[in-house]
């Protein structure tokens, strides 16, 4: 009986602090004027739960989440916002293809060239699922990760096919109930997004920093 109301502690907690870090982001983005404040703010409620999964909501020396947050979107104003629209500028490509491929008439290619791109909007799919929680875990440019994101797709299409219908199944279930969007919003798909890539061991463990060397003790110098 203690285990089950610890269970449903532990859940009502989580459920309330993804409940604060939407909040948060809706501040965060409307602070950015929208354009410059939603991915931002997409990539600071990564960054912590990111935190959450590795070390707890409770680690010592942890701040409070509403500065934890403010920190992270400012520390992301740039790199979030380039990777952000230069992955919006590739969908927006891919969604152009594949209205002129729907107006087109190719003849006996327009199946082919439709199969093609049905597997690369699912390809695109997976990357794009995979990109916040990789950006939150790696110090890296939008280049590298892109390609970090690539390779996790076909270096590993079990793990990435199981992460993208995590993050599929809660898109689903936000178009079922739609009430939950404003509730939980970006940090709930988050959360498992980043739980399911940890949970599966394609993540390295950060680095702990190095402990410092002892200093030596010398005997005293005597007098000459």
């Amino acid at each position: 009986m203690g285990r089950l109301v610890g269970w449903h502690t532990r859940v009502g907690d989580l459920g309330l602090r993804l409940l604060v870090l939407h909040l948060l982001w809706l501040a965060w983005t409307l602070r950015g004027g929208v354009v410059l404040g939603l991915f931002p703010a997409c990539a600071a409620v990564q960054a912590v739960v990111r935190r959450d999964a590795l070390h707890g909501t409770d680690e010592p020396g942890r701040g409070p989440l509403r500065q934890e947050f403010a920190a992270a979107w400012r520390r992301e104003l740039v790199p979030a916002n380039v990777l952000g629209y230069a992955v919006a500028a590739g969908w927006a490509v891919l969604l152009l293809d594949r209205r002129l491929l729907g107006v087109a008439d190719l003849g006996a290619a327009g199946p082919v060239l439709a199969g093609l791109l049905t597997v690369l909007t699912v390809v695109a799919f997976a990357v794009t699922a995979a990109l916040p929680a990789l950006a939150s875990h790696y110090a890296e440019g939008p280049v590298r990760l892109l390609r970090r994101a690539l390779v996790l797709v076909a270096a590993r299409p079990g793990h990435a096919l199981v992460h993208t219908a995590v993050v599929g199944a809660v898109l689903c279930l936000y178009y079922v109930v739609p009430g939950l969007v404003p509730v939980f919003g970006v940090a709930l798909p988050a959360y498992l997004s980043f739980a399911t890539l940890w949970g599966s061991g394609l993540l390295p463990a950060p680095a702990r920093p190095a402990a410092p060397r002892p200093v030596p003790s010398h005997p005293a110098r005597r007098a000459t």
